[in-house]
């Protein structure tokens, strides 16, 4: 018997499971009833394919996604402060401030105080950005539509199921 093995038979007998019977760790017979590796599996695929989209335009996925955020702002006529963009990101402040001071030293983003708020920093893009966004978003939706595409028209039940579970994990 491998050492595993006889650490999950350990484990089994402590637990009150009878002598000799095994104790599996998992809730599923196989990985493919499991939704979090099947979720883990789909999102490693498409991020594959999202990297390789944003390699010729040399920024990270997550730099095209505040880039795109800070455009769908000023699409609204908004001038949007960096905690607006962070919200809707969802990102921890940290990874956020870094990829603001990445994207502002290759000369994508503008960073400038707030003429309403001392503490607040207003985000745009710069016009080197808007050359490259509009294409790179094209790109990334391309490959949106590759990926997803095989839903069919259960996309946008996939999508509301997306929104849904960002609401009760933002709780």
């Amino acid at each position: 018997m491998c050492n595993f093995q006889q650490l999950m038979l350990d484990i089994a007998n402590v637990n009150g499971f009878t002598d000799g019977e095994m104790m599996s760790i998992f809730d599923v017979q196989t990985p493919q009833e499991s939704v979090g590796f099947q979720f883990w599996k789909l999102h490693q695929q498409w991020y594959k394919r999202v990297s390789a989209t944003l390699e010729p335009y040399a920024i990270t996925h997550t730099q095209f996604v505040m880039m795109a955020s800070i455009a769908w702002f000023q699409e609204q006529d908004t001038k949007p402060s960096q905690a607006q963009v962070g919200k809707l990101m969802n990102l921890d402040k940290m990874a956020f401030s870094k990829a603001v001071r990445q994207l502002e030293t290759k000369g994508y983003v503008n960073r400038k105080k707030s003429k309403t708020d001392a503490r607040a920093f207003q985000l745009s893009l710069t016009s080197k950005a808007l050359e490259i966004v509009p294409q790179a978003m094209r790109a990334i939706e391309s490959v949106d539509k590759d990926v997803f595409g095989a839903l069919g028209e259960r996309r946008q039940t996939f999508n509301k199921i997306l929104l849904l579970l960002n609401k009760e994990l933002a709780h």
